[in-house]
């Protein structure tokens, strides 16, 4: 035998000063909740202000040495050693940077300044960074891109996009081909970074995009890294005008396209 049951006609209405407490109470969670986010994003940014500024002169420093070393034993070890060094700290730098951007995208303060931007320019200098990384994930880069595509654009900002996409092609990309490719189509440039990885999911492509997420959603798994890369290319492009989309099918690998106007 059942117990005795509870109509809904049963159940007394909450009454005009129930649902406005009831509003008072959100709208106070909201409030609370909107601090902690704005004193989380706070830290976050004199986190990375105070990672970064302190290897600037570190940095200049090694600067000199690899210019004094490569002058008097350039094949020797040592010489060797301090390219490797240099390249360890601008991509602590790199990281850095990262995590500024992405408090001053998440808090508006993201100002970019367009300016003409030849793309190979960038391409090379950034392929030029990633090199030993690719080199020891055992990828090749391979570079087609024309050299009178000229941007309109911020050139950190476009730096800091090709960054993200190429180490992500690296470290997803299962030690095969690299691909970075541009073409023109009406008054954009449509700039693509491929790999023959892993790929992605199709449940995923959208989620990626977001703050803090990854291809790889097992923790145990995933290269590590902060999850915001993929955001933030999607905020910096965006910012420009232009905006990035992925093609991508699991065990078939991943093609980043991201769009940018043209100098007129």
């Amino acid at each position: 035998m059942s117990g005795p049951e509870t109509s809904l006609a049963e159940i007394p209405p909450v009454g005009p000063a129930g649902a406005a407490d009831e509003a008072a109470a959100l709208r106070r969670e909201v409030a609370a909740l909107r601090r902690a986010l704005a004193e989380r994003d706070a830290f976050l940014a004199g986190v990375a202000h105070e990672l970064r500024n302190p290897m600037t002169p570190i940095l200049g420093q090694v600067e000199r040495l690899v210019g004094a070393v490569e002058r008097e034993a350039p094949e020797g070890r040592v010489a060797q050693g301090l390219v490797q060094l240099r390249w360890l700290v601008e991509r602590y730098v790199r990281r850095a940077t990262t995590l500024l951007d992405v408090s001053r995208a998440q808090t508006g303060q993201l100002a970019l300044l367009a300016a003409p931007v030849t793309l190979a320019e960038v391409v090379d200098e950034v392929v030029a960074s990633l090199s030993p990384m690719a080199a020891h994930a055992g990828s090749a880069i391979t570079v087609a891109v024309p050299d009178d595509l000229v941007l309109s654009c911020e050139r950190l900002a476009l730096d800091q996009i090709l960054d993200n996409l190429i180490t992500n092609a690296i470290k997803y990309g299962d030690a095969g081909p690299i691909t970075v490719a541009a073409d023109r189509e009406a008054a954009e440039a449509r700039i693509r970074v491929s790999d023959t990885g892993i790929g992605i999911g199709e449940a995923d492509q959208a989620r990626i995009f977001e703050r803090f997420e990854r291809a790889v959603a097992d923790p145990g798994t995933a290269p590590t890294g902060f999850g915001v890369g993929l955001w933030l290319v999607r905020r910096l492009a965006e910012a420009m005008g232009g905006g990035v989309a992925v093609h991508s099918r699991p065990g078939e690998g991943a093609t980043f396209t991201v769009t940018l106007p043209l100098h007129d």
